[in-house]
C-alpha cells in the first residue's frame, strides 16, 4: 500500500509543463552552468578554445576537401572547427554579456549594412559570395566576441596567455620539423615555394609569421610582478622572435622588431626607462641580425617582390572600374582573373586595403576597417594623454606600424583565421584601452 502513494517528488500532480517554481529552479539552475561555462575559470577554457582552433588548428570539417581557391576564404562555405568555437563562444556572450556583445558589433553595424545592400542589389547569392560574406561577418562577431570577452576576463589576460602557449607550440612544431618528425607537410606545387622556410601548423610560412605577430603582441600586455612571469615574457618573446625568423617572412619580421623597439621606446619617453630595457634592445638586434643571411639572399633572388607592381597595377585598374560596388566579396580572383593571367593562377594583390577595395567598392572597404581604425586612434589618444603609462593602449600603439606594413605587403590579414585573429585581438585590446591602469599589474618590459 505504501508503494501506491509514493509520488515522484518533481511531479506533486502538476503538469509536466508546469510554470511554478520548479521550472524557475531549472532555469536558475542552466543560467548557473552557462555563467560556470564563461566565468573564470570557464572563461578561460572558453576563449582558450576559440583561440587554439584560430591559432593551432583551422581544419576545415565540411566539406573536409574544397577546390583550390585563392580568395579570402574558400569558394564555397565551409565549416571549420573555428566556426564552431565562434558560434560557441557567441551564444555565451550573446547571454551573458549581451550589452558588451551589442556594443562590440556596433561600429560594424555600416559595414554589415552595406554587405547586406550591395548583395541585394548587386552581387547576387553565389556560393562563392555567400562564402565570403560568412568570412566577413565572422570577422565581426570575433571582434564582438573578443570586446565581452575582455570584460568577463577578471584577471585581465587569459587571451594573452594562451596566445603565448600558442607561439611555443608552433615553435614545438617547427623544432619537430627540422629534426625529420614535421606535425604537419606541405605538399604539391606549394612545397617548392616554402622549402626551406618554417610553416609549422600552418601551409605557408606567412600564415604562420601572422600568428606569431599577434602571439607577440599579446605577450608584451602579460603581468610581469614576478620574476617568473618576467622570464615567461620574454622567453615567449624570444619564441615569437625565432619562429618568425625561421619563416623569412621580411615584411613580419620588421613588424615584430617594431612593435618591441617602439614598445621599449614609449616607456622611456615616459620616463621608465630601466636597466632590462638594455637586454630586450640588445636581444633584438642580435636577433635581428642572426637573420640579416636570408634577409639578403632573399632580397638579392627577389628585389622587388615579385610581381607586386603588375597586379598592385591591376588591383588599381580594377578598382577604377568598380569604385562603387566592387566585384564583390571573395570574388577578386575569379573576376579580375578573367581578364589577367597572373591573377588567374591565384595570385590577388598583395595589398588587404587595396584588395578589399577591390572586391567591396572604395566606400565598403573604408566601412570594413572603420571599427579597427576607431581601436587605433583611441590607443593613440590614450598614449599621448597618458605619456604612455596605459600598456594596452602603448602596446597597440607598437603594433600599428607593423600591422600597416603587413597589410600592404600581403593579403593575409584579410584570409581565412587570420583576419580573425585580427579582429578577435583588436576587439579585446580595444576594450582594454583606457582602464584605470594604476590597478593593473606591471606589464612593462
Amino acid at each position: 500500500m505504501s508503494n501506491d502513494t509514493v509520488a515522484d517528488p518533481v511531479d506533486s500532480g502538476r503538469p509536466a509543463g508546469t510554470t511554478g517554481p520548479v521550472r524557475a529552479s531549472r532555469l536558475a539552475a542552466i543560467r548557473s552552468l552557462l555563467v560556470l561555462a564563461i566565468s573564470d575559470p570557464g572563461q578561460r577554457v572558453t576563449t582558450g578554445l576559440l583561440v587554439v582552433t584560430l591559432g593551432l588548428v583551422p581544419v576545415a570539417l565540411l566539406p573536409a576537401e574544397s577546390p583550390i581557391y585563392a580568395g579570402i576564404t574558400n569558394a564555397t562555405p565551409t565549416l571549420y572547427t573555428f566556426t564552431l568555437t565562434l558560434g560557441l563562444s557567441s551564444l555565451l556572450m550573446v547571454m551573458l554579456a549581451g550589452r558588451r556583445f551589442r556594443a562590440g558589433l556596433l561600429p560594424w553595424a555600416p559595414f554589415l549594412l552595406w554587405l547586406l545592400t550591395l548583395t541585394v542589389v548587386a552581387w547576387g547569392w553565389s556560393p562563392r559570395t555567400v562564402s565570403g560574406l560568412l568570412h566577413l561577418c565572422l570577422g565581426a562577431i570575433a571582434f564582438a566576441i573578443g570586446v565581452a570577452a575582455h570584460h568577463q576576463d577578471r584577471g585581465g589576460s587569459a587571451l594573452a596567455w594562451v596566445f603565448a602557449a600558442v607561439a611555443w607550440v608552433q615553435l614545438g612544431a617547427i623544432v619537430a620539423a627540422v629534426l625529420g618528425f614535421p606535425l604537419r607537410e606541405v605538399t604539391g606545387a606549394q612545397a617548392l615555394d616554402v622549402h626551406g622556410r618554417a610553416t609549422g601548423l600552418t601551409s605557408h610560412p606567412g600564415e604562420l609569421s601572422k600568428v606569431l605577430f599577434f602571439c607577440g603582441l599579446c605577450v608584451l600586455t602579460l603581468p610581469q610582478r614576478t620574476a617568473r612571469e618576467r622570464v615567461a615574457v620574454w622567453l615567449t618573446l624570444g619564441a615569437v622572435f625565432v619562429g618568425t625568423s625561421l619563416t623569412q617572412s621580411r615584411a613580419v619580421l620588421a613588424a615584430v622588431m617594431a612593435m618591441i623597439l617602439i614598445s621599449v621606446l614609449l616607456e622611456l619617453a615616459g620616463g621608465r626607462w630601466q636597466r632590462k630595457h638594455f637586454v630586450i634592445l640588445g636581444t633584438t638586434v642580435v636577433l635581428g641580425l642572426a637573420s640579416l643571411p636570408w634577409l639578403i639572399n632573399r632580397f638579392m633572388a627577389d628585389p622587388t617582390g615579385g610581381a607586386r607592381p603588375h597586379i598592385t597595377q591591376v588591383a588599381l585598374s580594377a578598382i577604377g572600374d568598380h569604385p562603387w560596388a566592387g566585384v564583390g566579396p571573395n570574388g577578386y580572383v575569379a573576376v579580375i582573373g578573367a581578364t589577367d593571367r597572373l591573377t588567374e593562377t591565384g595570385v590577388p594583390v598583395h595589398n588587404i586595403f587595396l584588395l578589399s577595395a577591390a572586391e567591396l567598392g572604395i566606400l565598403g572597404a573604408v566601412l570594413l576597417w572603420l571599427p579597427f581604425l576607431v581601436v587605433a586612434v583611441r590607443a593613440i589618444r590614450r598614449v599621448r594623454l597618458s605619456r604612455g603609462a596605459d600598456p594596452t593602449a602603448r602596446v597597440l600603439v607598437s603594433a600599428l606600424p607593423g600591422i600597416v606594413l603587413i597589410g600592404a605587403t600581403g593579403w593575409g590579414l584579410l584570409q581565412g583565421p587570420y583576419f580573425l585573429i585580427f579582429s578577435l585581438v583588436m576587439g579585446y585590446f580595444g576594450a582594454r584601452i583606457g582602464e584605470p591602469y594604476a590597478k593593473r599589474a606591471d606589464v612593462r618590459l
